[in-house]
Protein backbone atom coordinates (compact mmCIF):
# COMPACT_ATOMS: atom_id res chain seq x y z
CA UNK A 1 0.00 0.00 0.00
CA UNK A 2 1.28 3.60 -1.01
CA UNK A 3 2.56 5.91 1.78
CA UNK A 4 0.15 9.16 1.65
CA UNK A 5 1.99 11.60 0.46
CA UNK A 6 0.71 14.91 2.69
CA UNK A 7 -1.08 15.93 5.42
CA UNK A 8 -4.16 15.67 3.58
CA UNK A 9 -4.08 12.40 2.05
CA UNK A 10 -3.50 11.12 5.64
CA UNK A 11 -6.77 12.77 6.69
CA UNK A 12 -8.50 11.36 3.05
CA UNK A 13 -8.92 14.73 1.91
CA UNK A 14 -8.28 15.30 -1.97
CA UNK A 15 -10.42 17.74 -3.13
CA UNK A 16 -9.69 20.92 -4.80
CA UNK A 17 -10.73 23.81 -2.43
CA UNK A 18 -8.16 25.44 -0.93
CA UNK A 19 -10.20 26.70 1.96
CA UNK A 20 -11.14 22.94 2.94
CA UNK A 21 -7.24 22.03 2.80
CA UNK A 22 -6.14 24.93 4.79
CA UNK A 23 -8.76 23.58 7.12
CA UNK A 24 -7.51 19.85 6.94
CA UNK A 25 -4.21 21.78 8.10
CA UNK A 26 -5.34 23.60 11.09
CA UNK A 27 -6.99 20.40 12.26
CA UNK A 28 -3.96 18.24 11.51
CA UNK A 29 -1.89 21.27 13.73
CA UNK A 30 -4.26 21.39 16.23
CA UNK A 31 -3.96 17.75 17.18
CA UNK A 32 -0.15 17.82 17.02
CA UNK A 33 -0.29 20.63 19.87
CA UNK A 34 -3.10 18.52 22.04
CA UNK A 35 -1.59 15.04 21.53
CA UNK A 36 2.61 15.98 21.88
CA UNK A 37 2.35 17.52 25.63
CA UNK A 38 -0.14 14.73 26.82
CA UNK A 39 2.85 12.06 25.47
CA UNK A 40 5.23 14.41 27.19
CA UNK A 41 4.23 14.48 30.56
CA UNK A 42 3.17 10.78 30.33
CA UNK A 43 6.70 10.30 29.45
CA UNK A 44 8.39 12.13 32.38
CA UNK A 45 5.95 10.68 34.42
CA UNK A 46 7.27 7.66 33.65
CA UNK A 47 10.72 8.66 33.66
CA UNK A 48 9.93 10.13 37.37
CA UNK A 49 8.72 6.61 38.53
CA UNK A 50 11.30 4.41 37.62
CA UNK A 51 13.95 6.87 38.57
CA UNK A 52 12.01 7.28 42.35
CA UNK A 53 11.38 3.64 42.44
CA UNK A 54 15.68 2.68 41.31
CA UNK A 55 16.26 5.28 44.31
CA UNK A 56 13.97 3.94 46.62
CA UNK A 57 15.50 -0.08 45.88
CA UNK A 58 19.49 1.79 46.36
CA UNK A 59 18.37 3.33 49.80
CA UNK A 60 17.19 -0.10 51.02
CA UNK A 61 20.10 -2.21 49.65
CA UNK A 62 21.89 0.60 51.46
CA UNK A 63 20.10 0.21 54.66
CA UNK A 64 19.88 -3.23 54.39
CA UNK A 65 24.01 -3.32 53.86
CA UNK A 66 24.30 -1.12 57.04
CA UNK A 67 22.45 -3.20 59.41
CA UNK A 68 24.18 -6.47 58.17
CA UNK A 69 27.70 -4.56 58.48
CA UNK A 70 26.73 -2.66 61.98
CA UNK A 71 24.41 -5.05 63.79
CA UNK A 72 25.67 -8.08 65.57
CA UNK A 73 22.87 -10.45 66.19
CA UNK A 74 24.78 -13.44 65.98
CA UNK A 75 24.04 -14.63 69.15
CA UNK A 76 20.38 -13.17 69.35
CA UNK A 77 17.24 -15.51 70.49
CA UNK A 78 14.69 -13.52 68.93
CA UNK A 79 16.38 -13.16 65.61
CA UNK A 80 15.90 -17.22 65.23
CA UNK A 81 12.90 -17.29 67.09
CA UNK A 82 10.50 -14.99 64.37
CA UNK A 83 12.76 -16.74 61.22
CA UNK A 84 11.14 -20.39 62.59
CA UNK A 85 7.97 -17.95 63.24
CA UNK A 86 7.18 -17.45 59.68
CA UNK A 87 9.26 -21.12 58.39
CA UNK A 88 6.81 -22.99 59.55
CA UNK A 89 3.82 -20.63 58.60
CA UNK A 90 5.47 -20.53 55.18
CA UNK A 91 5.52 -24.71 55.32
CA UNK A 92 2.24 -24.81 56.08
CA UNK A 93 2.10 -26.11 59.52
CA UNK A 94 0.16 -24.92 62.47
CA UNK A 95 -0.09 -23.54 65.82
CA UNK A 96 -2.47 -24.39 68.30
CA UNK A 97 -1.39 -22.49 71.75
CA UNK A 98 0.93 -19.54 71.75
CA UNK A 99 2.84 -18.58 74.84
CA UNK A 100 3.75 -14.44 75.51
CA UNK A 101 6.11 -12.84 77.85
CA UNK A 102 9.26 -11.67 78.65
CA UNK A 103 11.95 -14.05 79.35
CA UNK A 104 10.18 -15.30 82.32
CA UNK A 105 7.69 -16.76 79.94
CA UNK A 106 10.66 -18.48 76.91
CA UNK A 107 12.62 -20.19 79.42
CA UNK A 108 9.49 -21.41 81.59
CA UNK A 109 7.50 -23.00 79.03
CA UNK A 110 8.46 -25.80 76.72
CA UNK A 111 6.40 -26.17 73.28
CA UNK A 112 7.41 -29.16 72.41
CA UNK A 113 7.36 -30.64 75.44
CA UNK A 114 3.41 -29.18 76.12
CA UNK A 115 2.93 -30.81 72.17
CA UNK A 116 3.89 -33.89 73.60
CA UNK A 117 1.74 -33.96 76.66
CA UNK A 118 -1.84 -32.43 74.86
CA UNK A 119 -1.13 -33.28 71.29
CA UNK A 120 -1.58 -29.39 70.39
CA UNK A 121 1.24 -27.67 68.50
CA UNK A 122 2.76 -25.01 70.36
CA UNK A 123 4.69 -21.80 69.82
CA UNK A 124 6.59 -19.61 72.58
CA UNK A 125 6.59 -16.30 71.65
CA UNK A 126 8.20 -14.73 74.70
CA UNK A 127 11.59 -12.36 74.75
CA UNK A 128 13.89 -10.31 76.32
CA UNK A 129 11.85 -7.72 78.57
CA UNK A 130 8.73 -7.80 76.33
CA UNK A 131 6.57 -5.36 77.35
CA UNK A 132 2.73 -5.58 76.64
CA UNK A 133 2.81 -3.30 73.61
CA UNK A 134 4.92 -5.67 71.97
CA UNK A 135 3.19 -8.82 73.38
CA UNK A 136 -0.03 -7.32 71.72
CA UNK A 137 1.43 -6.93 68.23
CA UNK A 138 3.03 -10.47 68.59
CA UNK A 139 -0.14 -11.67 68.85
CA UNK A 140 -1.36 -9.67 65.93
CA UNK A 141 1.45 -11.30 63.84
CA UNK A 142 0.96 -14.76 65.13
CA UNK A 143 -2.78 -14.82 64.25
CA UNK A 144 -2.20 -13.80 60.93
CA UNK A 145 0.15 -16.65 60.35
CA UNK A 146 -1.65 -19.03 62.66
CA UNK A 147 -5.30 -20.16 63.60
CA UNK A 148 -4.66 -19.83 67.25
CA UNK A 149 -6.65 -21.24 69.48
CA UNK A 150 -4.80 -20.85 72.90
CA UNK A 151 -2.75 -17.86 74.28
CA UNK A 152 -0.98 -18.26 77.38
CA UNK A 153 -0.04 -13.87 78.50
CA UNK A 154 2.69 -14.12 81.10
CA UNK A 155 1.61 -11.62 83.61
CA UNK A 156 4.92 -11.19 85.65
CA UNK A 157 4.31 -8.39 87.79
CA UNK A 158 7.33 -6.17 87.28
CA UNK A 159 5.85 -5.61 83.60
CA UNK A 160 2.83 -4.18 84.85
CA UNK A 161 3.80 -1.52 87.17
CA UNK A 162 5.52 0.88 84.66
CA UNK A 163 5.35 4.55 83.70
CA UNK A 164 5.53 4.80 79.87
CA UNK A 165 7.95 6.72 79.42
CA UNK A 166 10.63 3.79 81.59
CA UNK A 167 9.45 1.56 78.68
CA UNK A 168 12.75 -0.27 77.64
CA UNK A 169 12.68 0.40 73.24
CA UNK A 170 15.39 -2.53 73.19
CA UNK A 171 12.38 -4.63 74.22
CA UNK A 172 10.83 -3.55 70.91
CA UNK A 173 13.50 -3.19 68.56
CA UNK A 174 14.29 -6.45 68.80
CA UNK A 175 11.66 -7.95 67.37
CA UNK A 176 10.47 -5.13 65.05
CA UNK A 177 13.69 -5.69 62.98
CA UNK A 178 13.22 -9.85 62.59
CA UNK A 179 9.55 -9.00 61.51
CA UNK A 180 8.51 -8.97 58.17
CA UNK A 181 6.93 -5.82 56.29
CA UNK A 182 3.29 -5.50 57.01
CA UNK A 183 0.72 -3.42 58.04
CA UNK A 184 0.53 -4.98 61.78
CA UNK A 185 4.54 -4.10 61.76
CA UNK A 186 4.33 -0.35 60.28
CA UNK A 187 1.53 0.15 62.94
CA UNK A 188 4.10 -1.43 65.52
CA UNK A 189 6.54 0.82 65.02
CA UNK A 190 4.33 3.52 64.85
CA UNK A 191 1.93 3.78 68.02
CA UNK A 192 4.91 2.21 70.48
CA UNK A 193 7.31 4.93 69.33
CA UNK A 194 7.56 8.35 70.10
CA UNK A 195 8.91 10.73 66.86
CA UNK A 196 12.17 11.48 68.30
CA UNK A 197 13.06 7.50 68.20
CA UNK A 198 11.45 7.10 64.59
CA UNK A 199 14.91 6.94 63.41
CA UNK A 200 16.39 4.02 65.53
CA UNK A 201 13.37 1.97 65.34
CA UNK A 202 12.88 2.24 61.40
CA UNK A 203 16.73 1.63 60.74
CA UNK A 204 18.59 -0.88 63.44
CA UNK A 205 22.05 0.43 62.53
CA UNK A 206 21.77 3.66 63.72
CA UNK A 207 21.61 1.95 66.87
CA UNK A 208 25.35 0.83 66.33
CA UNK A 209 26.31 3.90 64.25
CA UNK A 210 29.87 4.64 66.28
CA UNK A 211 30.80 1.52 65.49
CA UNK A 212 31.53 2.36 61.50
CA UNK A 213 34.91 3.45 61.98
CA UNK A 214 35.67 0.25 64.44
CA UNK A 215 37.26 -1.56 61.76
CA UNK A 216 37.80 -4.52 64.19
CA UNK A 217 34.41 -4.68 65.11
CA UNK A 218 33.29 -4.60 61.49
CA UNK A 219 35.94 -7.25 60.54
CA UNK A 220 34.20 -9.40 62.97
CA UNK A 221 31.38 -9.30 62.91
CA UNK A 222 31.35 -9.62 58.73
CA UNK A 223 33.55 -13.31 59.90
CA UNK A 224 30.63 -14.13 62.52
CA UNK A 225 27.91 -13.76 59.56
CA UNK A 226 29.33 -15.58 56.94
CA UNK A 227 29.72 -18.92 59.09
CA UNK A 228 27.09 -21.56 58.01
CA UNK A 229 25.59 -21.77 61.34
CA UNK A 230 24.39 -17.99 61.03
CA UNK A 231 23.20 -18.21 57.36
CA UNK A 232 21.73 -21.38 58.46
CA UNK A 233 20.13 -20.07 61.24
CA UNK A 234 20.95 -22.68 63.00
CA UNK A 235 20.26 -23.04 67.10
CA UNK A 236 22.37 -20.49 68.83
CA UNK A 237 24.14 -21.49 72.02
CA UNK A 238 25.66 -19.21 74.91
CA UNK A 239 27.54 -20.49 78.12
CA UNK A 240 24.83 -23.25 79.37
CA UNK A 241 21.97 -21.45 77.32
CA UNK A 242 20.85 -22.89 73.88
CA UNK A 243 18.21 -22.25 71.66
CA UNK A 244 15.89 -25.81 71.53
CA UNK A 245 13.38 -24.25 69.11
CA UNK A 246 9.96 -23.19 68.75
CA UNK A 247 11.33 -19.56 71.05
CA UNK A 248 12.43 -22.33 74.04
CA UNK A 249 15.41 -21.06 75.82
CA UNK A 250 17.14 -24.44 77.50
CA UNK A 251 19.45 -23.51 80.17
CA UNK A 252 21.86 -26.23 82.50
CA UNK A 253 22.76 -23.28 84.87
CA UNK A 254 22.05 -23.93 88.21
CA UNK A 255 21.46 -20.72 90.64
CA UNK A 256 23.90 -20.97 93.95
CA UNK A 257 21.50 -19.16 96.09
CA UNK A 258 24.05 -19.19 99.03
CA UNK A 259 26.25 -16.79 96.95
CA UNK A 260 23.74 -13.97 97.31
CA UNK A 261 24.25 -11.31 99.18
CA UNK A 262 22.32 -8.98 98.34
CA UNK A 263 18.80 -9.99 99.49
CA UNK A 264 18.09 -6.74 101.04
CA UNK A 265 18.73 -4.51 97.94
CA UNK A 266 16.05 -6.07 95.67
CA UNK A 267 13.31 -3.82 94.60
CA UNK A 268 10.30 -4.55 97.08
CA UNK A 269 6.74 -5.26 95.56
CA UNK A 270 5.12 -2.67 97.84
CA UNK A 271 7.05 0.17 95.93
CA UNK A 272 6.75 -1.20 92.61
CA UNK A 273 3.31 -0.71 93.09
CA UNK A 274 3.09 2.80 93.47
CA UNK A 275 4.38 3.04 89.75
CA UNK A 276 1.54 3.63 86.75
CA UNK A 277 -0.02 0.97 85.53
CA UNK A 278 -2.10 3.05 82.96
CA UNK A 279 -0.03 1.96 79.81
CA UNK A 280 0.39 -1.18 80.14
CA UNK A 281 -3.46 -2.43 81.16
CA UNK A 282 -4.40 -0.97 77.97
CA UNK A 283 -2.40 -3.21 75.92
CA UNK A 284 -3.82 -6.54 78.28
CA UNK A 285 -7.06 -4.92 77.23
CA UNK A 286 -6.35 -4.60 73.92
CA UNK A 287 -4.98 -8.55 73.80
CA UNK A 288 -8.02 -8.84 75.69
CA UNK A 289 -10.41 -7.69 73.12
CA UNK A 290 -8.51 -9.29 70.32
CA UNK A 291 -8.75 -12.54 71.97
CA UNK A 292 -12.28 -12.31 72.12
CA UNK A 293 -12.97 -11.38 68.44
CA UNK A 294 -11.04 -14.18 67.05
CA UNK A 295 -12.65 -16.55 69.78
CA UNK A 296 -9.09 -17.21 70.93
CA UNK A 297 -9.00 -18.74 74.65
CA UNK A 298 -6.43 -16.74 76.34
CA UNK A 299 -4.98 -17.49 79.98
CA UNK A 300 -3.28 -15.02 82.62
CA UNK A 301 -0.10 -17.03 84.28
CA UNK A 302 2.80 -15.76 86.02
CA UNK A 303 6.09 -18.21 85.96
CA UNK A 304 7.48 -18.98 89.96
CA UNK A 305 10.25 -17.00 90.85
CA UNK A 306 12.66 -18.24 93.83
CA UNK A 307 11.07 -18.66 97.35
CA UNK A 308 13.36 -17.03 99.02
CA UNK A 309 13.75 -14.26 96.71
CA UNK A 310 9.77 -13.49 96.84
CA UNK A 311 9.91 -13.49 100.35
CA UNK A 312 13.09 -10.68 100.50
CA UNK A 313 10.92 -8.32 98.10
CA UNK A 314 7.23 -8.91 99.77
CA UNK A 315 4.99 -9.42 100.40
CA UNK A 316 3.85 -11.01 97.29
CA UNK A 317 -0.16 -11.15 98.16
CA UNK A 318 -0.51 -7.82 96.63
CA UNK A 319 0.75 -8.29 93.50
CA UNK A 320 -0.91 -11.53 93.05
CA UNK A 321 -4.29 -9.99 93.96
CA UNK A 322 -3.80 -6.60 91.82
CA UNK A 323 -3.47 -9.86 88.35
CA UNK A 324 -6.33 -11.16 89.84
CA UNK A 325 -8.62 -8.57 90.04
CA UNK A 326 -7.47 -7.66 85.78
CA UNK A 327 -8.53 -11.62 85.29
CA UNK A 328 -11.39 -11.00 87.04
CA UNK A 329 -12.69 -7.83 85.79
CA UNK A 330 -12.10 -9.24 82.10
CA UNK A 331 -13.17 -12.57 82.65
CA UNK A 332 -10.05 -14.72 82.03
CA UNK A 333 -8.62 -17.66 84.07
CA UNK A 334 -5.55 -16.80 85.85
CA UNK A 335 -2.57 -19.20 87.06
CA UNK A 336 -0.14 -17.61 89.39
CA UNK A 337 2.63 -20.68 90.09
CA UNK A 338 4.12 -18.57 92.62
CA UNK A 339 0.86 -20.01 94.50
CA UNK A 340 1.29 -23.67 93.58
CA UNK A 341 0.90 -26.01 96.45
CA UNK A 342 3.99 -27.57 97.39
CA UNK A 343 3.42 -30.85 97.03
CA UNK A 344 2.80 -30.07 93.33
CA UNK A 345 5.69 -27.64 92.33
CA UNK A 346 8.79 -28.19 94.61
CA UNK A 347 10.95 -26.02 92.97
CA UNK A 348 14.47 -24.93 94.73
CA UNK A 349 17.67 -23.26 93.56
CA UNK A 350 18.91 -26.40 91.71
CA UNK A 351 15.75 -25.54 89.03
CA UNK A 352 16.57 -21.24 88.60
CA UNK A 353 19.62 -19.96 86.91
CA UNK A 354 18.86 -16.75 88.94
CA UNK A 355 15.94 -15.72 91.22
CA UNK A 356 13.32 -15.20 89.12
CA UNK A 357 14.38 -17.53 85.72
CA UNK A 358 13.93 -20.85 85.33
CA UNK A 359 16.39 -23.56 84.00
CA UNK A 360 15.67 -26.45 81.80
CA UNK A 361 14.24 -28.77 84.59
CA UNK A 362 12.22 -26.10 85.97
CA UNK A 363 11.22 -25.49 82.78
CA UNK A 364 10.25 -29.14 82.20
CA UNK A 365 8.72 -29.38 86.01
CA UNK A 366 6.23 -26.06 85.22
CA UNK A 367 5.25 -27.36 81.59
CA UNK A 368 4.12 -30.80 82.93
CA UNK A 369 2.23 -28.90 85.85
CA UNK A 370 0.78 -26.64 83.23
CA UNK A 371 -0.91 -29.29 81.52
CA UNK A 372 -1.77 -31.31 84.69
CA UNK A 373 -3.40 -28.38 85.80
CA UNK A 374 -5.40 -27.28 83.11
CA UNK A 375 -9.29 -27.32 83.43
CA UNK A 376 -8.82 -28.53 87.18
CA UNK A 377 -10.55 -26.58 89.86
CA UNK A 378 -8.00 -23.91 90.83
CA UNK A 379 -8.14 -24.74 94.46
CA UNK A 380 -7.37 -28.37 94.04
CA UNK A 381 -3.46 -26.81 92.73
CA UNK A 382 -3.53 -23.39 93.55
CA UNK A 383 -3.50 -21.66 97.07
CA UNK A 384 -5.40 -18.71 97.62
CA UNK A 385 -2.25 -16.69 98.80
CA UNK A 386 1.40 -17.28 99.25
CA UNK A 387 1.73 -17.94 102.84
CA UNK A 388 -0.49 -21.06 101.96
CA UNK A 389 1.40 -23.00 100.02
CA UNK A 390 3.82 -24.28 103.01
CA UNK A 391 0.58 -25.93 104.20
Amino acid sequence: MARPNSVFEQFGYTGPCELARLNVCIDYLLRKEASEPMKTKKYFLLRWLLMAAAVMFLLLGLVKLCNYLLTDDSQSYTRLTMHELYERADAGEEVDTLFLGSSHCYRAYDPALYEELTGETAYNLGSSSQNYDTSYYLLREAARLYDLKTVYLDMHYKFLFMDSEDRDLVQANIISDYMRPSRNKLSFLLTTTEAKNYTNRFFPFRRNWQQLGDLVYLKENLEKKQTEGYRSYAPVTVEADRYAGRGFVWSDAKLDAEAITWWDNFGKVADDMKLDTAYPVSYIEKIVDFCRKKGIRLVFVTAPSLDQYLEAIGPYDPAHAYVQELADRYGVEYLDFNLTKRKYLDLTAENYIDVDHLNGSGAEQLTRLLVKAEGKPIDEYFSACYDDKYE
